[in-house]
């Protein structure tokens, strides 16, 4: 019996070294032995995400992130970053919460949302389409900047745009203010910082993850680990704790409440892939896995009456509340739209805005939509319902509320098929199938005869007048002597445009666009986000409008400037001619090989060619001074070159363009 007792007190010792092995006493009170202060979390001593998920099974969850060939973010993230900002988060239950593989499980889960919104991926891709995240880090191709203009308590800042970036995307001015502030960081002022810093990427998307968009109700953390339990009016809605509320919490009816539509089930899928990778097995993804018949926690439509009984004190938070989502006494989420790529420009998106305004119970509310209609409702703002954006709400109950709806209607489209996650505005227009479409036909053997179709499309421009532009009336145009050659670039595009237009329409103009800067970024150029809505032309643009191959510099100058175009603009627009068959280097390699041959200066032909490298005009250059000293710059320093080329082009593309209007 006495054996029995030392044996029993001895099992007791062990057991409490053990303990005292992994929690330290410090002033009396808990730290784990890593260093992290017990004091308000219950989760101080659990085990980190560090502990079970390993720098070896990111690389296997993201393998082909760094791809030469289609990553557009390449050597951007990492696991360490991720780790980083993780921690962040892990004293709030973020990773920590419910054991090892409830943990697990949930940054399988997080890390799902992100692999499917940051994708390149596509179900014929090497590996499928889940084996593809994390590919980009910014919107390829924004449609516009994401200024609301009406937003008082947070104007954009002039010169910025706020198109998407992230890990989880933020979009537009009043949802990078309050990101920001929920992250410390003054991203209104500079949202780039979420395609500069892997680590604040990674700490914006698991703040939105463990934060409540809306007064009572819960965040995607508390609907995924079990921390929130339904009322009736959830289980009436269909609504349930498990993977499927997540995306009813971030994406609401753009995703949930459609049936089994491919936007939600390739987030399914990226979440079940990675717990299979991960070890846990996709057999424990849990109860409630899709959201398909589930009621949106905020609908992005209401009723009138249902607007009416919406009135702007009704969404004063808590002190309590405050201190535990670290937002504001008034601030809520609405949902923001998805990042968008393309192969090798921008994430291409639009979005259409409601914005939601009143003061005082006397005043009305206006309404704003992107195709600038307005009108007046009663005095009651509309419920948030877009669950990635974020409306605060300060000052005295009642004084004041300022909403959004229908703030960039994205669709997953983009993440869901082939690279990326496009919004949307008042009609769906698509980026992700444009570039798609154009990436399947184009080579780097036909990328130079694209390029010199967009210099032949918005060539035509004239300042003074108005007259030519970007508007795809090159198609009439093949048979002009200048466009010689022209007519294979199209026939191209024109298969391309086929594929594309049997799944949404697409203008000349855009379609040329796009295409070539998926030509430069396929040759090794710099990325070029490409506007899209660009209107066609139904006639031929006036003949006589391009530089001819014979001016001298003088001619040239004269020529760019009735187009709007600088000296500068001139030479670096020249440097284009870096690929092809003008002899500057290699013909499929985009780099300032044109400028240094430029400075070599060879001896003329007899036909008049440099050596028969380039074109008279590309010799004229040299033989300016003003023209010459850029040369000079571009041939030294290829960033500079590549950063000019890319806001040149955008201006190029844009000239004389005539724009949708929704």
């Amino acid at each position: 019996m006495r054996e029995t007792r030392w044996v029993a007190l001895l099992l007791l010792l062990a057991i409490s070294a053990a303990g005292a092995a992994g929690r330290k006493e410090k002033d009396g009170e808990k730290v784990c032995d890593k260093g992290w202060e017990c004091s308000g979390s219950r989760f101080c001593c659990n085990e980190t995400i560090s502990d079970y998920f390993k720098a070896d099974q990111f690389e296997e969850l993201f393998a082909n992130r760094n791809d030469a060939q289609l990553a557009h973010a390449a050597d951007f993230w990492d696991y360490q970053s991720f780790i980083s900002a993780a921690a962040l988060f892990e004293p709030r239950g973020f990773g920590t919460t419910g054991g090892k593989e409830m943990g697990m499980k949930e940054v399988a889960a997080f890390l799902g949302h992100v692999g499917a919104k940051t994708s390149c991926g596509y179900s014929e891709a090497p590996g499928g389409e889940t084996a593809w995240g994390l590919c980009y880090n910014h919107e390829m191709s924004p449609s516009q900047s994401y200024c609301d203009d009406s937003n008082e308590l947070y104007p954009c800042v002039a010169g910025v745009e706020y198109y998407g970036r992230g890990a989880l995307p933020v979009y537009g001015n009043h949802n990078y203010a309050i990101v920001g502030r929920g992250i410390n960081q003054d991203l209104l002022h500079h949202p780039e910082s979420l395609e500069q810093n892997a680590t604040l990427a990674f700490e914006a998307a698991i703040w939105r993850w463990m934060t409540p968009m809306k007064r009572k109700q819960p965040s995607a953390h508390d609907v995924f680990v079990g921390n929130w339990k339904p009322t009736k009016n959830d289980t009436l809605s269909q609504r349930y704790p498990g993977f499927g509320a997540t995306m009813n919490v971030l994406y609401g009816d753009l995703i949930c409440g459609q049936g089994y539509i491919d936007d939600m089930n390739v987030i399914i899928s990226h979440y079940q892939h990675y717990l299979d990778l991960m070890g846990v097995g996709r057999e424990h993804s849990g109860d409630n896995l899709d959201c398909a018949e589930q009621v949106a926690f905020n609908p992005s439509s209401k009723s009138p009456e249902s607007l009416s009984k919406l009135h702007c004190g009704d969404q004063q938070w808590t002190e309590t509340q405050t201190r535990e989502t670290g937002l504001e006494e008034g601030m809520e989420l609405a949902s923001v739209p998805y990042l968008a790529s393309s192969s090798s420009s921008s994430f291409s998106s639009g979005y259409s805005r409601f914005a939601c305004r009143c003061r005082r119970a006397s005043k009305t509310v206006v309404a704003t939509s992107a195709t600038g209609r307005s009108g007046a409702t009663d005095s009651a703002c509309s419920e948030t319902f877009e669950q990635q954006n974020l409306d605060v709400h300060s000052g005295p109950k009642s004084s004041w509320c300022f909403r959004r709806r229908d703030l960039a209607s994205a669709i997953l489209l983009p993440f869901v098929l082939p690279p990326i996650n496009i919004s949307r505005a008042a009609e769906p227009y698509d980026g992700l199938i444009i570039q798609n479409g154009v990436r399947k036909f184009l080579t780097k053997g036909k990328a130079a005869g694209v390029l010199r179709l967009v210099f032949h499309d918005a060539g035509t421009f004239d300042i003074g007048d108005k007259s030519g532009g970007m508007n795809g009336s090159i198609i009439y145009e093949v048979n002009r002597p200048e466009n010689a050659g022209l007519n294979r670039s199209i026939k191209l595009l024109g298969k391309a445009k086929e594929e594309i237009d049997s799944v949404q329409k697409v203008s000349w103009a855009d379609l040329i666009a796009v295409a070539g800067a998926e030509a430069v970024a396929l040759c090794g150029g710099p990325e070029i986000p490409v506007r899209l809505g660009r209107l066609d032309s139904s006639t031929a643009d006036p003949a006589g409008k391009l530089p001819e191959e014979t001016l001298d510099a003088a001619a040239l100058k004269t020529s760019f400037s009735k187009k709007g175009f600088s000296t500068q603009e001139m030479v670096v627009l020249s440097g284009a001619h870096t690929i092809g068959g003008k002899g500057f280097g290699s013909p499929i390699i985009f780099d300032n090989t044109y400028f240094k041959v430029l400075l070599e200066k060879p001896q003329p032909s007899s036909s008049g060619m440099a050596g028969m490298v380039g074109l008279r005009t590309d010799w004229a250059l040299a033989e300016d001074d003003e023209c010459l000293s850029w040369i000079k710059i571009y041939a030294e320093d290829q960033a500079k070159f590549f950063d000019d080329f890319r806001d040149t082009y955008i201006k190029l593309v844009n000239s004389g363009a005539s724009w949708r209007t929704a």
